[in-house]
């Protein structure tokens, strides 16, 4: 599909007509989304004056379904570049593996077809395995891409300074995810003690890199010392059945609860009866779900992967563990319960650090963007 849709009339328009009007942006669904990337976009979609995108990627029921899906949207990708003589910029919002190969061909066409200057914004948590464990064939189409894009945005300094060591870039800059603003309606916080078990939320692919079974096992070889201390949410979707079997088979009933896929006002109900969020990720790029977990005032347990670190600071807002330390997971979720004003503590400091993923601090950055690349074209 192809939108180009105007923000809400309340809406500041971080980003102006004169400006937004001149930029298409590519990537996944921004509508009925269930990724991070679409999760972006959809703050974008309610900032610019206009939003001009065309989607590359939505969700399918088979994987073959996504070949007709993106040739259709190529050809109406080409047909805008044709017809919208104000657009000078093509912002491609991407990730690894499959996401690379459609922004290639994005890529060639808007740049060599159409002349005009790419942005490759990079969100990919495994951006960085793909690059290095690809073959040289494949390896020589990303330097290709990464090389030759007018500029390309990582979400933090440890992408900036992959891309640095790894490649030539033209420009390299670094803006982070940015997140939606809470409704007024759910403000303010009440930074409220705990009471009764600790509430643990993860939210994420269910999967080995997100650490969820790493985290399963840290229930389970700690039963006795949580019960009755310790209820954990699960929230999302990918191996759900191993989850569920998971839990049945240890008996984990009373200390682990499957919410299944949560969106919308469920993830806010879930976010704000939460004490602390978890995602004991082994690789990310600059997790939306951390940001929003902050947003509500949550102290975090995660790993130092990716940008992380940059959100999540040791001590202060939470805590960093090693990939795979199930111990480590174990050591932080038993002082959360052993000293609940921690919990207010570092949910506070969350509040104060998320601050600079907040709409009117992100696209101010992304302007001036913009406007440095509109002048080399004027």
């Amino acid at each position: 599909m192809i939108t180009a849709t105007s923000p809400p009339k309340n809406d500041d328009a971080l980003v102006p007509q004169g400006i937004a009007k001149q930029v298409l942006t590519a990537g996944p669904d921004h509508i009925n989304y269930r990724g991070g990337i679409g999760s972006v976009m959809n703050v974008y979609a309610r900032h610019f004056a206009i939003y001009k995108c065309v989607t590359s990627h939505k969700p399918t029921a088979k994987k073959w379904q996504l070949i007709p899906f993106f040739l259709k949207q190529y050809g109406r990708f080409i047909q805008t570049l044709w017809t919208d003589n104000d657009i000078r910029i093509v912002h491609l919002q991407a990730s690894s593996h499959g996401s690379f190969y459609r922004k290639l061909v994005l890529f060639i066409t808007a740049k060599y077809g159409f002349g005009k200057q790419v942005i490759y914004h990079m969100h990919g948590s495994r951006f960085e395995s793909f690059y290095l464990q690809s073959d040289p064939v494949s390896k020589r189409f990303i330097r290709f891409l990464v090389e030759h894009a007018d500029m390309v945005i990582g979400l933090s300094t440890y992408w900036q300074d992959f891309f640095a060591q790894n490649f030539q870039t033209k420009r390299l800059e670094v803006l982070g995810n940015v997140i939606h603003q809470r409704e007024s309606k759910d403000s303010p916080l009440d930074l409220k003690p705990v009471n009764g078990p600790l509430n643990v939320l993860f939210l994420g692919a269910i999967g080995h890199r997100k650490g969820i079974f790493d985290l399963l096992d840290t229930v389970r070889l700690h039963q006795a010392a949580f019960n009755g201390r310790l209820l954990l949410r699960v929230g999302g979707n990918g191996e759900t059945e191993q989850l569920q079997a998971y839990i049945a088979e240890h008996k984990l009933e009373s200390l682990v609860r499957f919410e299944g896929w949560v969106s919308g006002e469920k993830k806010h109900e879930l976010l704000s009866i939460s004490d602390v969020y978890i995602l004991p990720s082994y690789n990310e790029g600059l997790p939306l779900s951390i940001l929003e977990a902050m947003n509500y005032h949550l102290p975090i347990i995660s790993t130092p992967v990716g940008g992380t670190a940059e959100a999540v600071h040791e001590g202060i807002n939470g805590f960093l563990v090693p990939p795979g330390d199930k111990e480590e997971i174990y050591n932080r979720l038993l002082r959360f319960i052993a000293e609940p004003d921690l919990v207010t503590q570092m949910g506070a400091a969350s509040g104060r650090i998320v601050q600079q993923y907040q709409p009117e601090t992100i696209f101010p950055r992304l302007r001036g963007i913009y406007e440095s690349m509109l002048v080399k074209t004027a």
